[in-house]
C-alpha cells in the first residue's frame, strides 16, 4: 500500500520571539509547539514516523524529541521550497504523497490532516492544500497579515500564492490566506521543486509557488477550508500570547 508522508519545517531560529531557542521549542501550555503537532499527528496512528526538517540549534530539537521523528538539516535557511527539498531523499519507496506542516502552527486538527491525505489519495490532481478565511479584524490584523494570499480566478479556482512581501496593495485586502498545509504527489513535487526561482523580495525558494505551477500545468488545485484557529502560527510574543488564549478553547 502506497503511504503518506509527514514533513514538518522546523528549521527557524525565531530571533523575534526574543529567546536563544529554535522558534519550534517555543513554550505553549506544558510543552512546546512542535510536541502539539506531534501529538496531533501520533493520534491518527500513521505507519510512517515524521520527518522533521531543523537547522538552528538542532541538537535541541532532537534531544526534545528523540526518535519521535526522523530528522533532516537544512545548513541554509533558503525558503520553504529549499526545506521540503532536503527531505525528499530520505522518502521510502512506498511514500505515494507528502503532507507538509509547520512546527509554529501547533493547532492543526486530526481531522485537517485526514482530510488533506483522503482529498489527494481521490484525485488524479498533483496538488492539494488548506485555505482560511479570516473574518475577524483584529486577528486578520495581528496574525494573518503576513501570510500568503490566495488568488483565484473568475471561476474560483486556486490560480496562485501571492507572498505578502510580493503583494500589491488590492492583493493585501484580500482575506483568504494560506496557512501552508500542503499535500502533493511526490513524482510531481520531487520535479518542480528543482525549478523553483528565487526572484522574490526574500531571495528564497517558496513552497507556495508550486500552486502557480501547479495552474500554469491546468491542474485543478484542490482545497479545503479550515478555521481560524487551525491556521494560527506564532512569530512574536505578542502572537504566542493570542496562541495561548487560543489553547483551551
Amino acid at each position: 500500500m502506497k503511504r503518506t508522508q509527514i514533513i514538518i519545517l522546523a528549521a527557524g531560529k525565531g530571533s523575534r520571539m526574543g529567546g536563544e531557542i529554535p522558534k519550534a521549542l517555543t513554550q505553549l501550555g506544558s510543552q512546546s509547539m512542535i510536541e502539539h503537532v506531534l501529538d496531533t499527528i501520533e493520534n491518527l496512528s500513521l505507519i510512517k514516523k515524521p520527518i522533521v526538517v531543523v537547522g538552528y540549534k538542532s541538537k535541541m530539537i532532537k534531544d526534545t524529541l528523540g526518535d519521535r521523528v526522523r530528522y533532516v538539516t537544512q545548513e541554509e535557511q533558503l525558503g520553504t521550497g529549499h526545506a521540503v527539498n532536503m527531505a525528499i531523499p530520505m522518502l521510502d519507496d512506498d511514500v505515494e504523497r507528502i503532507l507538509v506542516l509547520y512546527a509554529d502552527q501547533p493547532f492543526i486538527s486530526e481531522e485537517t490532516i485526514h482530510n488533506l491525505i483522503h482529498i489527494k489519495q481521490n484525485s488524479e490532481n498533483s496538488l492539494s492544500i488548506a485555505t482560511a478565511l479570516i473574518e475577524d479584524n483584529i486577528l486578520f490584523k495581528n496574525q494573518f497579515y503576513n501570510f500568503g494570499r490566495i488568488l483565484r480566478d473568475t471561476a474560483g479556482h486556486i490560480k496562485a500564492i501571492i507572498e505578502k512581501k510580493d503583494a500589491n496593495e488590492e492583493q493585501l485586502t484580500i482575506r483568504e490566506v494560506n496557512p501552508a498545509y500542503f499535500c502533493c504527489d511526490v513524482p510531481w513535487v520531487n520535479n518542480q521543486l528543482k525549478n523553483l526561482k528565487n526572484n522574490n523580495a526574500q531571495g528564497e525558494y517558496y513552497l507556495t509557488d508550486l500552486v502557480k505551477i501547479a495552474f500554469e500545468e491546468s491542474h485543478y488545485i484542490d482545497s479545503i477550508q479550515i478555521n481560524e484557529k487551525e491556521a494560527l502560527g506564532a512569530n512574536t510574543p505578542d502572537q504566542l500570547k493570542v496562541l495561548q488564549d487560543y489553547l483551551n478553547k
